[in-house]
C-alpha cells in the first residue's frame, strides 16, 4: 500500500514540479527560438503544401537509408553537410494548448515514473539520505542516456540540454524526498 500512495504523492510531486518549472521559471524556453512572424507564416506556408502526414521528419532526408545505393548516401551526406539541416516534429492540424489529455497523459506518465523508484526502494536496505541520491542518480541515468544523444546525434540546443539536466535533477531529488519518506528500506 505504501508502493501505491508513495507512487501517486511523488508523481504528483513530479508533476507539480513540472509545470512551475515550465510555467514560472525559464526552463521551458531554454534553448528554443522563435522565427520572426514574417518568417514564421512563410514557413507554415511552404509546410502545409508540402508535408501531408504528422510525423517526425529530417532535413535533408533519404528515403529508406538501409537500402540506399552508394551513390545516394553519398548524395545525402553532402547534403547534410551543405546544409541546413532541420529536425521537424510536425503536425497538420493544429490542437489545443495543455488539453486534459496531454495533462493525464503527463501525470500518468510521472506516478509510473515513482512506481518504478519506488518499486526500487522497496528492495533497498539505504538509509533515508541514500535513498533520494538513489532516485536523483536515476534521473541523471535517464536524462545521461536521452538527453545528450538528443545533443549528439540531433543537435538538440546545448541550453535545452542543460534546462532538462536542472530540471530532472531537482524533480528527482523533490519525488525521492517523497519516496523516500513513504517507502521505508526493508527490515
Amino acid at each position: 500500500m505504501r508502493l501505491i500512495i508513495g507512487a501517486i504523492v511523488g508523481g504528483i510531486v513530479m508533476f507539480c514540479w513540472g509545470a512551475f518549472s515550465h510555467m514560472v521559471l525559464p526552463v521551458a524556453e531554454m534553448g528554443l527560438k522563435v522565427l520572426p512572424p514574417t518568417n514564421e507564416a512563410a514557413v507554415v506556408a511552404a509546410l502545409k503544401p508540402n508535408i501531408p502526414d504528422a510525423g517526425m521528419y529530417f532535413i535533408p532526408g533519404i528515403e529508406n537509408m538501409k537500402h540506399a545505393t552508394e551513390a545516394e548516401q553519398a548524395a545525402w551526406a553532402k547534403k547534410h553537410e551543405e546544409g541546413p539541416t532541420a529536425l521537424i516534429i510536425y503536425r497538420p492540424t493544429g490542437q489545443p494548448i495543455m488539453n486534459p489529455k496531454q495533462m493525464l497523459t503527463e501525470l500518468a506518465s510521472n506516478i509510473l515514473a515513482a512506481l518504478i523508484v519506488g518499486i526500487i526502494f522497496m528492495w533497498s536496505v539505504a538509509s533515508f539520505g541514500k535513498r533520494v541520491v538513489i532516485a536523483v542518480l536515476i534521473g541523471l541515468t535517464g536524462w545521461a542516456s536521452i538527453c545528450i544523444s538528443y545533443w549528439n546525434w540531433y543537435q538538440f540546443p546545448g541550453a535545452f540540454i542543460l534546462a532538462e539536466l536542472f530540471d530532472q535533477v531537482v524533480s528527482w531529488f523533490l519525488t525521492g524526498l517523497v519516496l523516500a519518506f513513504i517507502i521505508k528500506p526493508k527490515a
